[in-house]
């Protein structure tokens, strides 16, 4: 693994805003600073019994109230020296929110806003000269019949905060909207099955969401790749790029993988090229920038990109392992070095492997046989494979684009390759579920 750090800064006290991963402040305690929590106010006790080495532990009801973040600014500890998070939940508020007003380096509001409001960041990058779907927000689900006149059927309706593509779906038509509409999908909230989002807006119905959601044109692209930039203050340290089986807004529910490539291959130069761009004009700074970035059948280069969404945080689902897995990166000092404004040292392999994640996906209903690990780790090419599966079981429920029933690692020649061995690994699968709609397999794409 590789050391991470040159310029060693002096030990800091860390306020750390966290709802249950806890990578960050256990990488910052591992390096002597200092570390105050901020987690769900349900989760208090627990995270003090889990933390002890933590200065302190604070809780919040709700990550998105302004109101919250002022209400904790005279409680918190006055020897701060940052706020840090890798939760894509609290970096607009609280982070920025007390970062802004103790005077402290980092993202501000604004900028915090413009990695995780997708009206503010496609407002911000369109001015900026980058291509993105053009956009209205909405209040109601009644007001998407006059987006999408305006904007030209199909679209894409999605909060303008959100995770893991959950409660964003394609309405095709009027006729379409009316029979969601007459089902009370905009009405629907999100069910937690992580059990992380409960002093979040993620799980709120389309209706319900503070300032409305977005309606957005439908962009038909063949692809969808993914980058996570490593920056310190403005400069790249390194960039991670891959792409997705299938755009995600056609695999939701299905398995599907995602790989990561050498920063050489021919597309992910120009998506590491774009995400930089759209990385400046958001305000992105110090820290990990992970972004979406589609790619259209166009037959003019430049109209083929288009920038679809960033964060201020590193790829999930198993992304960011896949690439330290790659490079032979130890991701956790990284992470710590940079929230404390430390210049981490990030040595690229020259020659890196083709890795993916086949992300398994289970319908909903009763497991009636799948393979267990031990023989998917049999197979040539696979490197780790965790199922979550058992015959009998019911099958857990997915967040989105999160899946809980298992993943499997592999290495390949390709993404031709990847797409290949993926298919082969879920016929090895063998995933066979029954349920109230008897539902069988999933596909990849």
């Amino acid at each position: 693994m590789h050391t991470p750090t040159e310029g060693r800064s002096l030990f800091m006290h860390v306020l750390v805003a966290c709802s249950g991963n806890a990578t960050l402040e256990t990488a910052l305690l591992d390096a002597g600073h200092r570390v105050t929590l901020l987690v769900p106010a349900d989760t208090v006790e627990q995270r003090r019994a889990d933390t002890p080495r933590a200065d302190g532990v604070f809780g919040i009801s709700r990550w998105h109230d302004p109101i919250e973040a002022t209400r904790l600014l005279p409680l918190l500890p006055a020897d701060l020296d940052r706020v840090a998070t890798i939760d894509e939940q609290a970096v607009a508020r609280p982070c920025a929110v007390i970062r802004e007003r103790l005077g402290l380096p980092g993202l501000t509001v604004a900028d915090a806003l413009a990695h995780t409001d997708k009206d503010v960041a496609k407002r911000r990058l369109s001015r900026a000269g980058i291509r993105v779907a053009r956009h209205l927000p909405v209040r109601s689900g009644a007001q998407v019949a006059k987006a999408g006149e305006e904007l030209g059927w199909p679209v894409v309706v999605k909060p303008a905060r959100g995770a893991g593509a959950t409660n964003t779906f394609v309405v095709e038509d009027k006729a379409h909207l009316d029979r969601l509409i007459r089902q009370g999908v905009f009405d629907r909230r999100v069910p937690d099955s992580t059990g992380r989002f409960g002093a979040g807006e993620f799980l709120l119905s389309l209706n319900e969401r503070p300032g409305g959601f977005l309606v957005e044109e439908f962009i038909r692209a063949k692809e969808e790749w993914f980058v996570d930039l490593y920056l310190h203050e403005g400069e790249l340290l390194g960039a991670f790029p891959g792409r997705y089986s299938a755009p995600l807004l056609g695999v939701l529910g299905r398995h599907q993988w995602d790989a990561v490539v050498p920063a050489s291959h021919r597309d992910a130069r120009e998506v590491v090229k774009l995400a930089l761009q759209a990385s400046r004009a958001l305000g992105s700074g110090t820290g990990v920038v992970h972004c979406e970035i589609l790619r259209t059948p166009d037959r003019e280069p430049k109209r083929q990109w288009v920038f679809g969404e960033a964060a201020h945080r590193p790829g999930g689902g198993g992304i960011a392992t896949l690439y330290c897995r790659q490079h032979g990166l130890d991701l956790p000092p990284i992470l710590a070095a940079l929230a404390v404004g430390e210049r981490p040292d990030i040595r690229l392999d020259a020659a890196p492997p083709t890795l993916a994640n086949l992300v398994i996906a289970a319908p909903p209903g009763t497991v009636r046989r799948v393979a267990t690990a031990d023989e998917l780790l049999r197979l040539d090419g696979v490197l780790d494979a965790q199922v979550n599966l058992t015959p009998g079981q019911r099958t857990p429920g997915n967040f989105g684009t999160m899946s809980l029933a298992g993943a499997v690692t592999l290495r390949a020649e390709s993404l031709d390759d990847v797409a290949r061995r993926c298919e082969a690994l879920v016929d090895a699968l063998g995933l066979e579920v029954t349920g109230p709609q008897t539902q069988v397999e999933g596909c990849v794409r």
